[in-house]
């Protein structure tokens, strides 16, 4: 699963390159999550593969995921250069958190949710969880928050794709993973 054209996949990258602008190219692709490759992630714009993508892409970039910024409305502009010219250290923090809640995640859906498969995410505090194997149909966001209290990203949300998935926000305490990974376990009778 992805948002937006950033992707971390060169391959799948190049098959949408050549598949699908190449009638139809977009004017802006935004890359909000460039600064969150997690480690052994490398980030990819996809104007980079040159031909058609750089010839009618124009990638942004923003500080407001990685430096959450966005609130900042007016003072966005001057928060963002900040983050960018000051905020090194602060990002490496940033990452090296993200890093350890991805694993801890992972580690307790193992635990706790076994019949959920999870990748961890390269890059950003999103993670997606195929629960087809939990048997939980369709939407199973709607599963989990009737069931165990616990409100998820619908999968469907983001299109056919994301049937039977739900998306996870990761980017907080190991306490709140465990809770949130002890309610959907909860509502499937784990």
């Amino acid at each position: 699963m992805h948002n937006g054209f950033d992707d971390l996949d060169l391959d799948r990258l190049r098959r949408r390159r050549s598949e699908k602008w190449r009638l139809h190219p977009p004017d802006v692709l935004p890359a909000f999550i460039a600064e969150m490759d997690l480690p052994g992630a490398r980030h990819t714009p996809f104007v980079s593969l040159g031909g058609a993508a750089a010839e009618h892409g124009v990638t942004l970039a923003s500080a407001s995921k990685a430096f959450n910024v966005a609130g900042l409305k007016g003072r966005g502009v001057l928060a963002s250069l900040a983050a960018w010219d000051s905020g090194a250290d602060w990002l490496d923090a940033l990452l090296g958190q993200l890093d350890h809640a991805r694993t801890e995640f992972g580690r307790l859906l193992g635990e706790r949710l076994p019949g959920a498969a999870y990748t961890p995410p390269e890059a950003s505090y999103l993670a997606w969880v195929d629960c087809a194997g939990l048997g939980l149909g369709p939407e199973p966001a709607a599963v989990f928050l009737d069931r165990g209290r616990v409100a998820l990203g619908r999968g469907l949300d983001f299109g056919a794709p994301g049937d039977g998935f739900v998306r996870v926000t990761i980017g907080t305490s190991s306490a709140l993973l465990a809770s949130i990974v002890d309610r959907m376990a909860a509502a499937v009778g784990g």
